[in-house]
């Protein structure tokens, strides 16, 4: 389903460096989808400050996140020269339920991430993998090293065969035609090394990529036919499916995963709610992350695929073993999580 015009992009505020860096990225999609966006910094209820301490109540708190936000408008107002309007908003409560809430009225939600230790994160790390999981909208992770200033004109797409595949893909060809950028679509897997002494390895890798061709083609096929002007191509990789898709994703201006994929060619790419693959990806990509959720009718749906589509794009075989702002004066904006406070006025 298409975002409608009033959908904002939410992003997570906490005053770091990380919250900076998604900030700049929500501001480069909100001008790109002509959207606002809605500011929000979570605080907690009471927080312990030490040993024999009292408990600190939410009030000076509150107060903090009124600044955080402030300083985030003044950001965004900066970056967009005043062309993306903003919804500010202190939430009482844990920053990935409030967020992941949020999103349900949202087109996108964006986070920074880096890799750190537990008290240092609030919109990163665990938050970002929380948010992820109970999301109904597109989440994107911004890691450390997105450079704003450099864009490759290409996007990366992974892709495991089951029925949710068509929602990576609708959004990676989307997201393709607005960028104007080439897209690569990335389907790989390799069998556990476990079951290598059981069978003959090569058969099952023969029999892989036949499988995978004729899946694969098909679902691609379908998804490119809305958008004739995306140059894209398919490639296919028998090898390890984190490691491909870190190891793909650089150069990539954003890698574009599932969350819920089902494995319909056998495989495990994304397949459980934050299983290993993401939460690697995720932790190592290169370029941002932007994780799909698959919806539910798609997940209970039994999994088909069209085996007489030919794709009309190019496909690349490696085998390795290693390897503009709506101004209505209606209020259409959307409800606050909960938890949320009185907020302030849009900007």
């Amino acid at each position: 389903m298409e975002p409608r015009h009033d959908e904002p992009v939410v992003v997570g505020i906490d005053r770091s460096a990380d919250s900076s860096r998604a900030l700049a990225y929500a501001v480069c999609e909100a001008e790109r989808e002509h959207c606002s966006l809605w500011l929000i910094t979570a605080v907690h209820d009471v927080v312990p400050v030490g040993p024999m301490l009292p408990l600190l109540a939410s009030d000076p708190l509150v107060d903090v996140g009124h600044e955080r936000l402030a300083e985030a408008d003044a950001l965004v107002e900066r970056l967009s020269e005043g062309r993306v309007r903003t919804r500010l908003q202190v939430a009482l409560g844990p920053a990935a339920e409030l967020l992941a809430t949020a999103g349900r009225q949202a087109r996108l939600v964006v986070l920074g991430h880096r890799d750190g230790t537990r008290a240092q994160r609030l919109f990163t790390g665990s938050t970002t993998f929380g948010v992820v999981a109970r999301a109904t909208c597109p989440v994107v992770s911004v890691p450390e090293v997105w450079d704003q200033g450099r864009e490759h004109g290409r996007l990366v797409a992974g892709v495991d065969g089951s029925a949710g595949s068509a929602a990576v893909l609708a959004r990676a060809f989307a997201l393709a035609a607005q960028r104007g950028a080439r897209l690569e679509i990335l389907h790989c897997w390799r069998l556990d090394p476990f079951y290598s002494y059981l069978v003959d390895e090569w058969s099952v890798q023969q029999e892989w990529g036949t499988q995978s061709h004729r899946i694969i083609d098909g679902l691609v096929a379908r998804a490119a036919a809305g958008y004739p002007g995306v140059r894209y191509e398919t490639r296919m990789e028998y090898a390890d499916v984190a490691d491909t898709l870190v190891r793909r994703a650089a150069e990539a201006d954003v890698l574009v995963i599932g969350r819920h994929g089902r494995g319909g060619l056998g495989t495990r790419m994304v397949s459980s709610v934050l299983g290993t693959v993401t939460r690697t990806v995720l932790q190592h990509a290169p370029c941002p992350v932007e994780v799909v959720p698959v919806p539910a009718r798609v997940e209970a749906a039994p999994e088909t695929a069209d085996e007489t589509t030919e794709a009309t794009a190019d496909v690349t075989t490696d085998v390795t073993a290693d390897e503009t702002v709506d101004e209505s004066t209606e209020d259409t904006r959307p409800s606050p999580p909960p938890g949320a406070l009185p907020e302030e006025a849009p900007s």
